[in-house]
């Protein structure tokens, strides 16, 4: 960046202040792009938006989520990543409840380890098949009987 280390440093004092402000400022990006996702109103496109968000999330911002998949067990990567899903469970469980499935509570949780995975694998080692398993998954997403 034609930066000194010294200069990084001065201005944010250690690597741990630098990392929480890359953090911190990522998600607040993230946060801000894909607001308009989360308030979807119709039950399926909700879900189909949360299966299709980490591979768009990491489309978007490869670096940060790389990073992000490296500091797993950094206390601010992982409060941030939290607050970030903090309304999705909810929802999700409204959204499915709404759709007629038996277990909205279990539902959710199978998706949200999904998702989980998938957002890591392709942040570590974007995979081809990782857009087709996110259309499997979708599919398998449908209003209940």
């Amino acid at each position: 960046a034609g930066v000194s280390e010294a200069l990084i440093f001065k201005h944010f004092g250690s690597k741990d202040q630098l990392l929480d402000f890359i953090i911190k400022s990522g998600y607040q990006r993230i946060i801000e792009q894909n607001r308009g996702g989360l308030l979807e109103t119709d039950p399926l496109a909700f879900i189909h938006s949360v299966i299709d968000l980490p591979y768009k999330m990491v489309q978007d911002e490869p670096y940060f989520w790389k990073l992000q998949y490296r500091l797993a067990d950094y206390e601010t990567a992982r409060q941030q990543h939290e607050r970030f899903m903090r309304p999705v469970p909810a929802r999700l469980q409204a959204a499915f409840a709404q759709l007629g499935y038996a277990d909205p509570a279990k539902e959710t949780e199978l998706l949200l380890l999904l998702i989980e995975a998938l957002w890591k694998i392709e942040a570590n080692q974007p995979d081809e098949h990782v857009r087709d398993m996110l259309e499997f998954i979708k599919r398998k997403y449908q209003a209940q009987k």
